[in-house]
């Protein structure tokens, strides 16, 4: 897996889902959960999908708040394989 050229990732961040947002080489999203019980369950829903894809963001859980980055630490920056997990998050995170 090979770091994104610059145009590369304008193109594949406009089609990301609402919510994502670029900050340097991450991807970062932020959802609040009705519960701190449905964010715990969320945050381990993502554990399960990191191993599967063996690709680890970094994820903040703070009370009913998770927050997700992404970035590829071994290519220095963003990748296919972050833009795919973005989506693939995405779909999980619809029930809260």
């Amino acid at each position: 897996m090979s770091k994104l050229a610059e145009d590369q990732i304008k193109q594949r961040t406009a089609q990301l889902g609402k919510g994502w947002e670029r900050l340097g080489d991450m991807l970062v999203r932020t959802w609040q959960f009705a519960s701190p019980q449905r964010a715990l369950e969320f945050v381990n829903q993502l554990a399960q999908l990191a191993a599967r894809r063996n690709h680890y963001p970094d994820i903040l859980l703070s009370y009913r708040d998770v927050r997700i980055e992404l970035a590829t630490h071994s290519e220095g920056g963003l990748t296919d394989a972050d833009f795919d997990a973005a989506h693939e998050i995405d779909s999980i995170a619809i029930d809260r």
